[in-house]
């Protein structure tokens, strides 16, 4: 059965099917591309958030307050 196939519509699969292939790559390729992309904004968001407290973080008692001395 396959033998009585053209030779045209041989080619014609493996076209439609490498197409298909090459579509699945960039739909990959730039879904991964995305997920570092929002994996990198996070990064830098965590590390300031773990450094130094923010000063409108703190409450008002944990200010420095100097003493008066007489």
């Amino acid at each position: 059965m396959r033998k009585d196939k053209s030779p045209g519509l041989k080619i014609l699969w493996i076209w439609t099917f490498g197409t298909a292939a090459i579509l699945v790559a960039n739909v990959m390729r730039n879904s991964i591309r995305n997920m570092e992309t929002t994996l990198g904004n996070a990064e830098p968001q965590q590390h300031n958030a773990a450094g130094t407290p923010d000063s409108s973080l703190l409450s008002s008692s944990d200010h420095i307050i100097r003493e008066d001395k007489d």
